[in-house]
């Protein structure tokens, strides 16, 4: 028998073997798309090996409250027909890169607040009265140099150095006087009559609210309110 007279069925021959291959590669058994979504990576392996599936990661998204690696979203979603061998292409969690707190004790709070904006931290601000100067920043937490968690930043500030004073007796005084002397200070006093007011009859004050020798504190942020009766 001669061979090359055969030699002329060898493409014929080769293009059967090769869509035999592509058949059992590109549509072999089907399997069901198994629920990924919440597992960790390496959690996932066996059950990906079991269906010979193969995955590829696509996305990472940064979330700080979750641990690294774990699976967000999954195509073709869970329960859908696939190939063996088909890719299953994955979106997974990262942790957010690590930021460094700055310094912010002896700035002043419009500065910092401009600052933090460029790196996108957002702080919480707490005033405090103290002798620094308003809205200068007098602690933070965490410390400079610190790794920041959660993006979150607490600093205090001052908030004026507010004296407590000893408030006055205005028992006897005229309600006019008592009235422009209340608002040197920002202070709308609440007026209660005992008795009709008449223009030959001039009111003073017989009771107030809060008493006379109360220690307080003046905050412009929080009117202090005061009440006065008169007569």
């Amino acid at each position: 028998m001669n061979i090359n007279n055969y030699l002329f069925l060898t493409p014929f021959f080769s293009f059967i073997a090769g869509y035999c291959i592509m058949q059992q590669f590109f549509y072999g058994p089907e399997t069901i798309t198994p629920h990924l979504i919440g597992k960790q990576v390496h959690e996932v392996l066996p059950l990906i090996t079991q269906h010979k599936l193969n995955i590829r990661l696509i996305n990472q998204k940064e979330e700080a409250d979750l641990p690294e690696g774990i699976i967000l979203n999954q195509t073709p979603s869970p329960g859908t027909a696939i190939k063996a061998n088909q890719p299953l292409f994955l979106v997974t969690t990262k942790k957010p890169s690590t930021i460094r707190v700055p310094q912010c004790v002896g700035m002043h709070i419009n500065e910092i607040t401009t600052q933090l904006q460029t790196v996108g931290i957002t702080p919480r601000v707490y005033y405090v009265s103290h002798p620094y100067p308003e809205k200068l920043c007098f602690a933070q937490s965490p410390q400079a140099n610190e790794s920041l968690e959660k993006n979150k930043l607490i600093l205090y500030a001052s908030s004026g150095n507010n004296k407590p004073i000893i408030w006055p007796d205005f028992s006897g005084l005229p309600v006019e006087n008592v009235i422009e002397f209340l608002h040197n200070y920002n202070i709308e006093p609440h007026i209660i009559r005992n008795t009709t007011h008449t223009q030959q009859c001039k009111e003073h004050v017989i009771d107030q609210r809060p008493f006379a020798g109360t220690l307080l504190t003046l905050d412009e942020n929080q009117p202090l309110s005061v009440q006065l009766r008169i007569q």
